[in-house]
């Protein structure tokens, strides 16, 4: 048994290519940001396997690996706990043997040659820290058997892929997580008695048989020169289906499929180029589209839960027609070096591989076919749209989500990728790891101000890493300009701190016009590499909204920090005075004004963060940070 260690290396910052992405959802600066409804994610489908070589081992790791099968005959048997950090490789003629045992693994498995992992009365936890770290790989005519077991993936799903001639038995088995799995080549699977099987995918000329399983989605590839007119049967109770091309309504598939006394299972329809593919009167859980060549596409209209009475797809290279027909969700992947253009769309997931270039505008992405992800070598730009999913972003990919609203979801960023998080409200910070790097930057407010004042600039600017990755944050800079000017001036020095939800800067508006300036936010690497942002901010004559003046001169606010009330003080007013204050949050949302004339109000409602009050007096106002 040896231990292998495999290193990871730096990319290169692509600025033009960025700066082209960047200026093409700046122009949307004028949007407001507004979250859509929330929807529960039910299934997440990883296809990475299916794009990659056959025998691509894994790029990164920067701990030692376990080999089993470099000597003849070898077997590591496992009984009782067991926990290793890194990946389990077995080739050759090895075994990996557990018995009752405890199995923790951060890391993958890859089975090779005639390499077995046989597994009984045990349980196995693989301790991922985001969806589809780890995962099974089976090539050659490796073999797999699970018997009497349980398996845990950390509350991720996790991959599983099984390909050329190899062998899977897994039996009295529950997962306690979700499972996606692919096979391909000449694989035989045989499943019985499993819980939350997960979802299989079908491809090339594979065999399987699932028996007394509960929880499953099956995926169907249907290939180029597929011709197939299928009604797949009601999921709550399944017996006797089975689909392979001895029917008379299936011709051009490889794979034979069987599924027995099994409950709870759903249906995944996937037309490939070149296929004619007719379902009807059917409950599709998914319609997978994957999208290569070198073409360039346009897609709209894609709407999530549809009943279809007689609909084709409008894609000019495959025919897919639908008639009484729902699909609850349309899941997308682009691949190759295709360029997609998504707009007008409720969509489950959209993956982009290969050297794709997708581009999102004024869509939804609900999650209920899992999460938005750029990987390899992928360029991936959302924008204006809301995002109801987990986002990660693995290889060598760029991920740009701009002027974007997340109400849910978690933010990954492996590999070499880069992540951009531009204008745009996310619940949960995003988590660097390997060599990724983050920028996230944001002007969160305020919309309006006062000539001849001084206007905080609200917003975010910093930079995240992973662990092994020599960039990180430089500095930042606000400019600005009016909206009908070209020439960007000075609203700060360069800042070398990075500011998270608080003030930018201030800016100073002696001097300027009424009307429409544009505020923009550089951010900048240690290396000079950078990303901007652009804001709209309304500037009102003084007088009409002034600043300090001395009606204001022995204002106190009280307390600060508030927890169940503020109260205003040192401001002369009466029952005829046009008096009366409001609560903003850092994106220039009101959330509390006072009902009436009084200097008191509520804020027990308010979760903690920044606020700003805008007290207003007459003609004069005054803007304070809580």
């Amino acid at each position: 048994m040896i231990f292998i260690l495999i290193f990871q290396f730096f990319s290169i910052f692509p600025q033009e290519k960025i700066d082209m992405s960047i200026s093409s959802i700046n122009k949307f600066y004028r949007d407001s940001i507004i979250a859509l409804p929330n929807c529960n994610a039910i299934t997440r489908t990883n296809f990475k396997n299916f794009f990659q070589h056959k025998k691509i081992l894994p790029e990164f790791d920067n701990r030692a690996d376990i080999i089993i099968g470099d000597t003849p005959g070898e077997t590591l048997s496992i009984t009782g706990y067991f926990y290793n950090a890194g990946n389990i490789f077995v080739i050759n003629d090895g075994v990996l043997r557990l018995k009752n045992a405890d199995f923790n693994l951060d890391g993958n498995i890859y089975i090779l040659n005639q390499g077995k992992f046989l597994a009984d009365s045990s349980y196995l936890k693989f301790l991922q820290d985001y969806i589809y770290q780890y995962g099974i790989t089976l090539i050659d005519s490796a073999e797999f058997i699970l018997t009497n077991s349980n398996t845990r993936y950390n509350g991720s799903p996790f991959g599983f892929s099984a390909d050329e001639f190899s062998r899977v038995i897994i039996q009295n088995t529950t997962n306690f997580d979700w499972t996606t799995a692919m096979l391909s080549g000449r694989t035989n699977a045989y499943l019985n008695n499993v819980g939350i099987t997960g979802e299989w995918l079908f491809a090339d000329n594979c065999f399987a048989r699932f028996n007394r399983v509960d929880n499953f989605l099956s995926w169907y590839f249907f290939p180029e020169s597929s011709i197939v007119n299928i009604k797949f049967p009601d999921g709550a109770m399944v017996n006797g289906f089975f689909i392979d091309s001895t029917l008379g309504n299936i011709q051009g598939i490889g794979y034979h499929v069987e599924i027995d006394s099994s409950t709870n299972c759903m249906w995944a329809a996937i037309p490939l180029e070149g296929s004619d593919v007719n379902v009807d009167s059917s409950l599709l859980r998914v319609t997978g589209l994957l999208l290569g060549g070198d073409d360039s596409l346009m897609i709209s209209g894609l709407v999530n839960g549809l009943y279809y009475e007689d609909y084709t797809l409008p894609l000019v290279d495959r025919n897919y027609h639908l008639t009484n027909t729902t699909v609850q969700t349309w899941n997308i992947y682009p691949f190759d070096t295709v360029y997609l253009e998504l707009y007008g769309s409720i969509f489950g997931e959209l993956c982009a591989y290969g050297n794709s270039y997708v581009y999102i505008h004024n869509a939804f992405c609900d999650g209920t076919g899992g999460h938005l992800e750029s990987s390899d070598n992928a360029f991936l730009i959302t924008v204006s749209s809301s995002i109801s999913a987990d986002i990660i972003s693995k290889g060598h990919s760029i991920c740009i989500i701009g002027y974007c609203a997340m109400p849910w979801g978690n933010i990954w960023c492996t590999g070499n990728s880069i992540m951009m998080l531009v204008n745009s409200s996310f619940p949960i910070e995003p988590v660097p790891s390997d060599t990724s790097l983050v920028f996230v930057l944001s002007l969160t407010g305020p919309n309006n101000g006062n000539t001849n004042d001084t206007i905080p600039i609200m917003g975010s600017a910093w930079i995240d890493r992973g662990p092994y990755q020599p960039l990180d944050f430089g500095y930042y800079q606000v400019f600005y300009r009016a909206e009908d000017d070209t020439n960007w001036l000075p609203a700060s020095d360069t800042c070398i701190d990075e500011v998270k939800y608080d003030t930018l800067c201030y800016w100073n508006t002696d001097g300027l016009n009424p009307g429409n300036y544009i505020i923009r936010l550089v951010l900048k690497d240690n290396a000079g590499d950078s990303v901007d942002c652009l804001k709209l901010i309304t500037l009102y004559e003084t007088g009409i909204f002034s600043s300090d003046g001395n009606v204001f001169s022995s204002l106190k606010i009280t307390p600060n920090p508030f927890s169940d009330f503020i109260k205003i003080e040192g401001v002369d007013f009466n029952e005829d005075s046009k008096f009366y204050f409001k609560i903003y949050d850092i994106n220039g949302r009101m959330v509390l004004e006072n009902k009436s004339v009084n200097n008191v109000l509520d804020t027990r409602n308010l979760t903690k963060g920044v606020y700003f009050v805008r007290i207003d007096l007459d003609n004069e106002k005054i803007i304070k940070k809580l």
